[in-house]
């Protein structure tokens, strides 16, 4: 009888061995597909960042585009009024500098 014993006690060693084997196998299988999913989870989320700021900063150069135009239309505007409201004295000194010329060298015409 002590054979019989011996026998099933190296059976249940082996098939202990074949557990632990399996077991082992079973739990890197299950870290490698686990250390997948959170690449690929890290990998969308800064897919999803990127994207968002990409659009964000689009948003923001749109705006900032469109207050540019604001900003040069009211400068023309103020341009426009600052050469409306100087032409008079503009034409006035024009028109002097013109007789001074004119009567300190005399015209050409005549």
């Amino acid at each position: 009888m002590p054979k019989n014993i011996a026998e099933e006690i190296t059976e249940a060693e082996a098939k202990a061995r074949q557990i632990l084997h399996d077991a082992r196998a079973e739990g890197a299988r299950v870290l490698a597909q686990a250390r997948a999913e959170a690449e690929n989870l890290a990998k969308e989320s800064r897919q999803r960042y990127h994207r968002s700021l990409r659009e964000t900063t689009l948003k923001l150069e749109e705006e900032a585009d469109k207050e540019s135009e604001k900003t040069i239309e009211k400068g023309r505007r103020e341009a426009e009024g600052l050469i409306q409201s100087h032409k008079d004295k503009v034409d006035a000194v024009a028109d002097w500098v013109a007789e001074e010329v004119m009567s300190r060298y005399g015209s050409d015409k005549g």
